[in-house]
């Protein structure tokens, strides 16, 4: 029985007459017999069964979950990272200091209290191999060492009343966005027996059947097994065998579930209701909490951190950043910071200031839909809207050079342009490929110097890319090279004479030394140079001296006329045999990537080769004159020309300035980015956030149709609940469950403004641990493949002589308490060395000292990771009599794709291989 003694009437008598909040959106909720405990703004708050005044019992950084009340109800286990990882605490119901029982970088999940009131039940990766699931340890509430129960796997679990059966799940979507789902992830809930050690599958379902809750000798779960496909409760009887549907919510899924004290407790739409397990009549709660709210409050908030998009003004004095979806004006050395948009609620982005330096472009959601905005650089009068769209998502924004027009890319990939003037607007290409988010952000859209022409990337039928153009006068499109190799990026020459591009075409290739004969043409990117009329001398034409006369005479270069002697610039494209004239300039081939044109330079940004060890990317400008290639400077993030084309914008080691496009630039006076501090308002920034995660689904969702979901109805049906919110935890959970109606995968929300504690990393031996004689002992070392030299624990390595079975005394002089969790004395020594007392028996008398070097988490699950496919592949090995191979793949990325080639070769002789994919983390 889980009971409680506290007056709340007491309580609430001493407390003056604030203002009391209506609260919503609770999770991880429990019931005892007389209170019910749920985490609400990332805290712990305790409040009477029937409802009303809630007191706030933890106030700790970070997030509390799953708090559980004790059978007597006098204490509270939860999930807390008061030391910077989660782990499990338990402390009074009404407060008091929090004591820790376990101690790991590993997540530690609190599941449930034994029905002895003793011990704890949590969920932990601590000793797995794979990192897809967890596995049960039962620990006592005073702390120690986990016992870990014989279940393979356990996510969530309820315990029956005598403590004799669990009811369990082993795969949990508590993190997966994905309503209605029937897939390979889909739980159903089991029954262990503690006396038989057998296991049963209760429910046995193609739906998701998950959080179990014991009440008497009925376990209640969540399932969408019905008509509406809405997680409602489901009830197992243990005697009958007999499920029967319980709830029958249709607009929102319940979130939690459980029992406790007679009762079950659930949340559906925000709200927490009460259930009677006895009648299975419920009813929602009234929950009062008294708060400051301080998470809500307007605050000045740097942002500096948070630069995402910047340009750069004629002549480079002044530059504007886009930072977490405000446009700043600011100096690039000395100067006033202004905010120009000041906009909490609105994501102002991707600015594009126009090349006569009067005004700046950039999208804005402030209307409701992105539309393009034009505002005076100088901020003195409010953005004006230049377009209708209505609907859409569009991209970077490229001024002419005559400030006249604007190009821009969208979420259907069509390439448009619009006069300012008008607010006309013209399609004037295609990708013709979904090309994706990512790479429509850094979509390349050039202008002629007389802004009469564009240029772009699109694709063909033959999976190549090529370069196209569009005469703005005819108003028609040309495509210039023919997508025999992959062209992209083009630009126009600062005189107008030339077009440069990168191709892949450098075809060198790199074999395989497996024996396989494989090979791949990595770092195949050249740049390419076309002249735009035939009369127009190649840029690698024959070098010839000759003197200032004879230059005059031919008319190549002349004298410099007088500024006003200067005439307008006419581009001449003589499209027919245009890529007949292409070269390719002596730049070394590799990963190119912005070419920015000057007067009589290239300046382009290489990246370190594919199979390199290079560590960053360098700024290099071509002479065009000298045909020479030289760094202007390193390790850079970015580049982008200022709107005159005269200087480069750049990020170099997190530093941005104005660099010329000389060799041999260094930032000695970096652009002050300290100084950009918005005035952020938390909730009108939670309404944008929400919104734009409705809209850019609508947006960019492959079926326009949305799976059939009346996506209007569900801005409407969650868009209310962000009203309700009081943390950025519950944002993301709203964005999550928004995208989970349309029944696909990958549709993850995350991040934000929530609190962290900085963790403490855990120091590892590779080992697994035992008490005996009330001391910690060595039960045995975790040990992988002979061959498998990549990670080994610190007493399997030559030299050291340490065995299973030897006692460990003490770290760094500090005693093991064997009443607390061993990695207790090792917090803090990831990848440490350390110095321990060993010994074979037991008694300090023959311990001995052992200097070693601990792990570090990744080390130590990489270990049993490897320590779990060994097992695998000798178990098929031997029941296979030596006939077949194992291979593990834990995706089909990267480290898959590893695996699959180590272990493939190393087996080549078996009849046939055993490919396991179980847990394989997609790619």
């Amino acid at each position: 029985m889980r009971r409680t003694y506290l007056t709340f009437a007491l309580f609430s008598l001493s407390i003056p007459l604030f203002s009391q909040i209506n609260a919503k959106l609770m999770r991880y909720m429990d019931v005892s017999d007389t209170q019910i405990a749920f985490v609400y703004g990332g805290d712990i708050w305790v409040m009477p069964k029937d409802g009303g005044l809630a007191v706030q019992v933890t106030h700790s950084p970070g997030e509390e979950s799953w708090p559980r009340f004790s059978p007597d109800g006098q204490s509270i286990a939860f999930t807390a990272s008061y030391h910077g990882n989660p782990d499990v605490y338990v402390m009074p119901t009404m407060g008091g200091v929090p004591t820790r029982v376990t101690y790991q970088s590993h997540d530690d999940r609190m599941v449930d209290w034994h029905p002895d009131g003793e011990r704890i039940l949590f969920a932990s990766r601590r000793e797995l191999g794979q990192r897809s699931s967890r596995q049960f340890f039962l620990v006592s509430k005073e702390g120690g060492l986990p016992e870990r129960l014989p279940i393979p796997y356990g996510e969530l679990a309820s315990w029956s009343p005598d403590g004799n059966q669990l009811a369990y799940i082993t795969k949990i979507t508590e993190n997966y966005p994905f309503k209605r789902y029937r897939g390979g992830l889909a739980s159903d809930v089991l029954l262990y027996d503690q006396r038989s050690g057998k296991v049963e599958n209760i429910t046995h379902h193609r739906a998701n059947d998950g959080k179990p809750a014991w009440a008497g000798d009925k376990v209640y779960f969540l399932s969408d097994r019905g008509e509406h496909m809405r997680l409602n409760i489901w009830s197992y009887d243990t005697r009958t065998k007999a499920i029967a549907q319980v709830t029958h919510f249709t607009d929102f899924d319940i979130s939690f579930l459980s029992a406790g004290g007679g009762s079950l407790v659930f949340e559906v739409g925000g709200v927490l209701y009460l259930m009677d397990a006895a009648s299975q009549d419920y009813r929602p709660l009234t929950v009062n909490v008294i708060s400051d709210l301080s998470v809500e409050m307007p605050r000045a908030e740097k942002v500096g951190d948070r630069i995402r998009n910047a340009t750069a003004a004629p002549g480079g004095k002044r530059i504007v950043f886009e930072a977490r979806g405000e446009l700043f004006n600011v100096p690039a050395k000395e100067g006033y910071v202004l905010n120009l948009t000041q906009s909490s609620g609105a994501f102002d982005r991707d600015p594009a200031w126009s090349p006569d330096g009067k005004q700046l472009a950039f999208w804005s959601d402030r209307s409701g839909e992105y539309e393009i905005y034009l505002q005076p650089a100088d901020g003195k009068t409010e953005p004006v809207k230049l377009t209708d769209r209505n609907k859409g998502y569009g991209y970077n924004l490229y001024w002419s050079p005559d400030s006249k027009m604007l190009a821009f890319i969208d979420e259907k990939n069509d390439i448009s342009v619009i006069d300012v003037a008008s607010g006309t607007t013209t399609v004037v290409g295609n990708t013709n490929w979904n090309v994706g988010h990512g790479d429509r952000q850094g979509y390349k859209i050039a202008w002629s110097p007389d802004s009469k022409w564009i240029a772009s990337t699109q694709g063909l039928e033959n999976a190549n890319t090529a370069i196209f153009l569009y005469n703005l006068v005819q108003k028609k499109a040309y495509q210039a090279t023919s997508g025999f190799y992959q062209d992209m990026r083009p630009t126009f020459s600062a005189d107008g004479k030339y077009l440069f591009y990168l191709t892949n075409r450098n075809l060198s290739a790199t074999y395989s030394d497996m024996g396989d004969g494989t090979w791949i043409y990595p770092n195949s990117t050249q740049v390419a140079s076309v002249s735009l009329t035939k009369k127009t001398p190649s840029l690698l034409e024959p070098k010839n001296d000759e003197m200032e006369g004879e230059k005059g005479e031919k008319g190549e270069k002349g004298e410099k006329g007088e500024k006003g002697d200067k005439e307008e610039m006419v581009v001449e494209i003589e499209v027919e045999g245009l890529e007949a004239r292409l070269v390719l300039l002596p730049i070394k081939a590799g990963n190119i990537g912005e070419l920015i044109p000057f007067e009589g330079k290239l300046v382009y940004l290489r990246s370190p080769n594919t199979g390199s060890d290079e560590g960053s990317s360098s700024l290099i400008v071509y002479d065009l004159e000298k045909r020479e290639e030289k760094e202007v400077i390193g390790d850079v993030n970015m580049a982008m020309p200022t709107t005159d084309g005269k200087a480069i914008l750049v990020n170099s080691k997190g530093k941005y300035a104005i660099v010329k496009p000389e060799p041999g630039q260094k930032i000695e006076d970096p652009i002050p980015t300290d100084q950009l501090v918005m005035q952020l308002v938390p909730k009108e920034e939670w309404r944008q956030i929400f919104l734009d995660t409705w809209r850019r689904h609508r947006d960019f969702f492959y079926d326009p149709d949305m799976h059939q979901v009346d996506w209007e109805a569900m801005r409407v049906r969650y868009g209310a609940l962000i009203e309700d919110a009081r943390t950025r935890w519950d944002v993301s959970n709203i964005q999550s469950n928004l995208a989970a109606e349309l029944s696909a995968g990958h549709t993850y929300t995350g991040g934000g403004d929530v609190e962290n504690v900085t963790p403490r990393f855990t120091g590892f031996l590779g080992i697994d641990w035992e008490k005996s004689n009330n001391r910690y002992r060595i039960e045995r070392i975790v040990k992988p493949a002979a061959w498998d030299t990549e990670v080994r624990s610190p007493f399997d390595r030559p030299g050291v002589e340490v065995k299973a079975g030897d006692y460990i005394l003490s770290v760094n002089g500090m005693t093991l308490d064997p009443e607390q969790d061993p990695y207790a004395a090792f917090e803090g020594l990831a990848g440490k060395t350390v110095a321990l007392i060993v010994s074979s028996t037991g008694s300090a008398a023959d311990g001995k000292q052992v200097i070693v070097q601990c792990l570090d988490q990744g080390e130590e699950v990489r270990l049993r990771y490897l320590e779990w496919i060994e097992h695998n592949r000798k178990m098929v090995e031997e029941l296979s009599d030596g006939q077949l191979g194992y291979i593990y793949m834990s995706n089909t990325a990267g480290q898959g794709q590893l695996e699959l080639v180590r272990m493939f070769y190393g087996q080549l002789d078996k009849k046939g291989f055993i490919i396991d994919e179980r847990f394989n983390g997609g790619g």
